[in-house]
């Protein structure tokens, strides 16, 4: 097996939930060693939560935590506590997302961290950041999807905002933590320097709003909710076909526009004086809307979609997620679903990393561990001290 681009490299995972743990489980498809330490009486929080669990195992916690190894600490005791920090020391980067200012009452915080280990990299995600008036605040995805925006832009014009179907602040706030680190481990390869990366998912789901924010900016005002239409771009929405199967279809050039018209048999609308260009369109847009919604109900969607696919005009079938991950000839081809055998809920499929590396590629060693599978493996890897080691496990406290 090719060595992954961050092998070597000793992640202390004390995340929970999703942005964390699919953060570092990103970073462990890439060779980390990722060490997950967990409560050793309940776990990680996701272990125990949804509604789908296979033989006893949460498929939440099972599609965020693969390439992982389980270690179970108390933290909030005084061995507990020391072990860690021992981990710490030989350690590359610890990772938690706690509420601001747990970390630090538990002993186990960046600077305790960096008095033993002055090169590590020490990342905390939080909801709002580590300080400002909102750092004590419990939140998650919906609640910052809710803040920055996001759900007041998303919904039909003439209903009621929505939350966005995907925790897409927390998948933003993971890509963010791994690139984070990423650049944090370069950094320290240059200069010797360790540092600290104070991360939010409020910040995050801001910067996802790019190009949305520049025309706040410059026009005073919020973008109004548009269902699947786009607020500078027409057309460029759902359109549902005689079959009554929706399918998205997306001019965001003139080119693009031209080559619709004639590919659908409506040249006309090319000389219209409504829909010259796109301003012009953007203005009557309801108009342009109704003379093809018109058009496309007098076909099925696969007929469309072979029409414009031939006619170099971007569109696409509004698939489910379903069929998406085991159906779609492009999704296949690009090796998106990858099967990992765990020892208790046996095969399972799962996402593969995102990103095609042809020279370290992204590798699928481990399952999702069982709560502290690997304990005494770990601190024993570790030097941990056999005194301390066998009152841990007279303790109860590894599993």
């Amino acid at each position: 097996m090719t060595p992954g681009a961050l092998e070597g490299v000793r992640i202390l995972d004390l995340t929970a939930m999703t942005a964390g743990p699919v953060g570092t489980m990103m970073l462990g498809d890439l060779g980390a060693d990722v060490i997950k330490i967990e409560d050793p009486k309940t776990g990680e929080l996701s272990r125990n939560i949804g509604t789908v669990f296979v033989n006893g195992e949460s498929s939440i916690f099972l599609s965020q935590n693969r390439n992982k190894r389980s270690v179970g600490l108390d933290l909030k005791s005084e061995d507990g506590r020391a072990v860690f920090l021992e981990l710490a020391w030989q350690a590359d980067v610890v990772i938690e997302n706690f509420r601001p200012g747990t970390v630090d009452r538990l002993g186990v915080g960046y600077e305790a961290v960096k008095a033993v280990n002055p090169r590590v990299i020490y990342a905390s995600i939080s909801a709002f950041g580590q300080s400002g008036p909102y750092a004590h605040l419990p939140a998650n995805d919906p609640v910052i999807q809710a803040m920055s925006g996001l759900m007041h832009m998303t919904g039909e014009a003439d209903g009621a905002p929505v939350r966005i179907g995907s925790p897409y602040p927390d998948f933003g706030a993971a890509a963010l933590m791994a690139f984070s680190v990423s650049t944090a481990l370069f950094n320290r390869e240059r200069t010797g320097q360790g540092q600290y990366i104070d991360l939010s998912l409020l910040s995050g789901a801001l910067f996802s709003t790019i190009p949305r924010d520049g025309e706040t900016f410059m026009t005073g005002e919020a973008p109004q909710r548009r269902g699947s239409g786009h607020p500078t771009f027409v057309p460029y929405r759902n359109f549902k076909a005689a079959d009554g199967v929706y399918f998205f279809l997306a001019c965001f050039t003139q080119k693009f526009w031209l080559a619709m018209c004639k590919a659908i048999g409506r040249a006309d609308l090319i000389d219209d004086p409504r829909f010259i260009n796109n301003t012009d369109r953007c203005g009557n847009r309801d108009s342009l809307d109704a003379e093809l919604e018109a058009t496309f109900a007098t076909r099925p969607a696969d007929e469309w979609l072979e029409i414009l696919g031939t006619g170099n005009v971007p569109a696409a079938k509004i698939q489910d997620l379903h069929t998406a991950l085991t159906e779609d000839p492009q999704i296949a081809h690009n090796n998106t679903v990858v099967s990992v055998k765990h020892p208790t809920a046996g095969d399972i499929r799962m996402q593969a990393h995102p990103v095609t590396f042809h020279g370290t590629p992204a590798s699928y060693r481990k399952p999702a561990p069982r709560l502290g599978e690997h304990t005494r493996e770990v601190l024993e890897e570790f030097g941990v001290s056999p005194d301390i080691l066998a009152r841990l496990t007279a303790e109860k406290v590894e599993a």
